[in-house]
């Protein structure tokens, strides 16, 4: 695919999302910055400006420090994507950057634009101004109502401080050149962002709701949290860890029933992607092999549930004063990075990647855990039913499709309305959804119903003994049939 593209590259010529360079150095990142500050770009190394072939023979053995090089010599670190391309017996290295969703990027504190076919530096005020501009542009940076620096909680200022040049490595700043160095305020007043961030009490706009689900429409435990955003995301992953399975062994690691840093990536995009205009407060539902989550705040109209999980897309946090706080706090490593590495944590652990619901107003997220008996002993009871044994390739070639217009997602206000979780009265309404769809995917039923997975794959079963239902095809491809005479 990319020989193809480079073609058409090389009758373009240079421009302002396209370079090229004969070898790799510090124009090479130079421009790069400069595609980050812009709309993002590509650049070739091993092609002249003149549009000549050179290839770069030892591109192999270094594009590792490159990329390298090129993470740690900007501010804030970039993650360029990086191949080789061959072509006409010649290696031509191809390196991309998307546009960076809080700007200005510098190299080696200086920092460059893309303009036209060419790259250049940005005075110190164009700097400032740069990014006054994409900064000031949100909710976040509203001035808040009615509040000053001495509303804050300084105990709270004090250690996100001290946190932040920790991770940065640089003397502790005193509060009030801290906040005005983050735009979160002038004079007296604060943003919103600040007072989010560094509230003393609590505040009903940053409310999460946690729920610890022991059937569909039960909850053994629940918590909800008003509190400030850099609290909320401890105490939710903290409650999270108090209701997840995890293994033990001497001498081991713990291994726990989902993997805790990609889970942590999404409590974080929960808190700085999060509508906090919205009158929807943002819910964790943990069951038994799996966790949902629901926040408010719309995906952007142009963007897709393929194209995030595919991470084919430009991250533009919602709110980006909470967003370069929680990345200098070290809660995140990189803009636009957090989806990819959640997806590949989980296939990584041998998980099924995360499913994404885009609904009006809302997105939703849907991991899946290991349910082994050896992870929790509720499981280790359910697995001693003998009606519970199902066939693990059925279960796990039924993925949900069409996942961006689902309309039946079970909030904690919709519970009181769950039909009764009477086994045949639930059969009935798996006939009725079959009859309906007989290609329908078993995730869609207990979506539904409002019931695990686990649940329908029993009910199922048991028809099927009972031949009221039959598999026609393959798990994957194949369709419903339903005995006729089951309906009389």
């Amino acid at each position: 695919m990319l020989n193809d593209e480079l073609s058409n590259w090389l009758k373009e010529g240079e421009s302002e999302r396209l370079a090229f360079r004969l070898f790799f150095g510090h124009e090479t990142i130079e421009t790069l910055t400069a595609f980050a500050n812009s709309h993002g770009g590509v650049l070739l190394l091993g092609i002249s400006e003149l549009k000549e072939i050179k290839g770069i023979p030892d591109a192999k053995e270094n594009i590792n420090q490159w990329f390298q090089e090129i993470h740690t010599r900007t501010t804030p670190r970039l993650l360029p994507h990086i191949e080789l391309i061959e072509i006409e017996e010649k290696i031509v290295v191809y390196i991309s950057v998307a546009e960076y969703p809080v700007k200005p990027v510098a190299f080696e504190g200086r920092y460059y634009k893309r303009s036209s076919k060419s790259t250049r530096e940005l005075s110190v005020r164009e700097a400032i101004d740069f990014r006054k501009q994409t900064i000031d542009s949100g909710w976040d940076t509203n001035s808040r109502p009615n509040k000053t620096i001495t509303d804050l909680s300084f105990r709270k200022l004090y250690r996100q401080i001290e946190r932040i040049s920790r991770k940065k490595q640089c003397p502790p700043e005193e509060p009030l050149t801290f906040l005005r160095k983050y735009g979160l305020a002038e004079g007296d007043a604060i943003t919103n962002a600040c007072w989010l961030l560094f509230l003393p009490g609590e505040e009903s706009e940053t409310a999460v709701e946690l729920g610890r689900f022991s059937s569909p429409t039960v909850t053994s435990d629940t918590l909800t949290l008003k509190t400030d955003l850099f609290t909320e995301a401890e105490e939710t992953m903290r409650f999270i860890c108090k209701h997840i399975g995890k293994e033990t062994q001497a001498d081991e690691p713990v291994q726990w029933q989902y993997p805790l840093e990609a889970v942590r990536e999404l409590v974080v995009n929960m808190i700085i992607h999060r509508d906090y205009n919205s009158d929807y407060n943002s819910i964790i539902k943990i069951f038994d092999g799996y966790i949902e989550f629901y926040n408010s705040g719309a995906l952007p109209d142009d963007l897709s549930i393929k194209q995030l999980s595919s991470n084919g897309y430009i991250s533009r946090p919602r709110n980006r004063q909470i967003a370069e706080l929680f990345k200098d706090a070290g809660m995140f490593d990189e803009y636009g990075s957090g989806i990819r590495q959640i997806c590949t944590a989980f296939v990584n652990c041998g998980l099924r990647p995360p499913e994404f619901i885009k609904l009006p107003g809302r997105l939703i997220v849907r991991v899946f855990g290991d349910t082994s008996p050896i992870r929790r002993e509720t499981e280790k009871q359910e697995s001693a039913d003998p009606t519970d044994t199902v066939d693990d390739d059925f279960d796990k070639a039924d993925d949900i499709e069409n996942i961006d217009n689902v309309d039946n997602v079970v909030d904690f206000a919709d519970t009181e309305s769950t039909p009764p979780n009477n086994s045949s009265d639930r059969e009935r309404r798996i006939l009725a959804l079959i009859i309906e769809d007989n290609r329908i995917p078993l995730n869609e039923i207990a979506l539904k119903l409002a019931v695990s997975k686990r649940t329908v794959l029993r009910d199922i079963k048991k028809m099927k003994k009972e031949k009221i239902l039959e598999r026609i095809g393959s798990e994957k491809t194949g369709h419903w049939k339903i005995n006729p005479d089951s309906l009389s």
